[in-house]
């Protein structure tokens, strides 16, 4: 039986997430309380000093500004009807690419963009490492076992490098981006 992951401070790793749960935040039903929280501290700021008066620290930024007029291409539909074909023609000629036997697809969601990445790169039976100053998101641990594949974590380019020389079959490395620790 394998042990469970601790985190720096030697609390236990929650079910199914890389990291401990607090005194605090116990559950997912916390987490999403304290969203609705955050949120309506963000509405009221926002309602009476404006959108500026606010500032995303999570480093996680999902905004997205545009001109009104560009608003109705931004559409799950619209914009592949209208440049779907330029894209994949461009990309494939990009990555050298035969249309006949290659195809490319865009994605704006990262969740989905990992998932096939894995569908693509990874076989059952490899190993994705993953390489980050503090955990993997969560997105590429389950993408690894939907495919069947082994899923290592590396904190640092000490174990990294041991992952690497010790894994025979390494189908993917993804490299996180930074993220304190919880």
């Amino acid at each position: 039986m394998s042990e469970i992951p601790r985190d720096r401070f030697g609390n236990p790793h929650a079910p199914g997430l890389p990291y401990a749960r607090g005194a605090i935040i116990t559950s997912t039903q916390d987490d999403l309380r304290k969203l609705r929280r955050a949120w309506a501290l963000i509405e009221a700021r926002v309602r009476k000093d404006g959108a500026d008066a606010i500032f995303n620290f999570t480093g996680l930024e999902r905004g997205l500004s545009t001109a009104p007029s560009e608003l109705p291409f931004l559409d799950d539909d619209v914009a592949p009807a209208l440049y779907g074909e330029r894209v994949r023609a461009l990309a494939l000629e990009h990555l050298g690419g035969q249309p006949e036997r290659h195809d490319v697809m865009l994605f704006n969601r990262m969740t989905a963009a990992t998932l096939a990445t894995h569908l693509v790169l990874v076989r059952p039976g490899d190993t994705v490492i993953g390489v980050s100053p503090s955990y993997t998101h969560p997105t590429v641990v389950r993408s690894a076992a939907l495919v069947g594949a082994r899923f290592v974590e590396t904190v640092g380019a000490d174990a990294f490098a041991h992952a690497l020389s010790r894994e025979e079959r390494v189908g993917l490395v993804v490299l996180d981006p930074a993220r304190g620790e919880l």
